[in-house]
């Protein structure tokens, strides 16, 4: 499917047999190097591109080197995540807001630099609205432009796992990845 959107983007396989380099300069992936579970997934995406024809340079960095590129926007392709589960959802504003986009001066979370003053004013708008009823279509609507505009590629999510004795009780896990559930933990004999 990745290559027949690649052709159909006008990038077409140079002799159509395969696996043939679509750029003439690789995209520049940046990881840090101190993170093995960064150099990992860099290895599994380096070689998804590979296969469809995108060719990858990965360029590792200490993390603080990396997170200053990161702030002045100096990479074309990193991996990233976030902790804590998505049950907030004004999450979208700390990462697409363009009032969050980095500065010299100021550290924020929308590395990716992307602006879309239409996402903006729903996301002004749903931050702002406190009855839950009335925010939810309103970040349905920020959920639908994220996607639609590609912000970010989430190739996978990872399991969350528990394990714990018989005595441990009042565990309630869920699929947004949200720890929360652990203030609530009993504790029996």
């Amino acid at each position: 499917m990745a290559k027949k959107l690649l052709d159909e983007a006008g990038f077409r396989d140079p002799d159509g047999d395969g696996p043939q380099m679509r750029f003439s300069k690789p995209i520049v992936f940046r990881v840090s190097g101190s993170s093995g579970s960064a150099r990992q997934y860099s290895g599994v995406i380096y070689n998804y591109l590979r296969e469809v024809g995108i060719p990858v340079s990965i360029e590792t960095s200490e993390l603080t080197t990396l997170l200053d590129l990161l702030r002045r926007g100096q990479f074309q392709m990193t991996y990233g995540q976030w902790v804590g589960g998505n049950q907030d959802p004004i999450f979208y504003r700390d990462l697409f807001a363009t009032s969050e986009i980095p500065s010299e001066t100021r550290a924020a979370r929308n590395r990716s630099r992307y602006s879309n003053p239409e996402l903006d004013k729903i996301l002004d708008e749903a931050t702002n609205t406190f009855d839950h009823a009335k925010a939810a279509p309103l970040y349905a609507r920020a959920q639908e432009i994220v996607s639609r505009d590609v912000v970010v590629l989430p190739p996978w999510y990872q399991a969350n796992m528990v394990i714990a004795k018989k005595s441990v009780g009042n565990i309630h896990v869920n699929a947004s990845g949200d720890w929360g559930f652990v203030k609530d933990l009993t504790v029996g004999k």
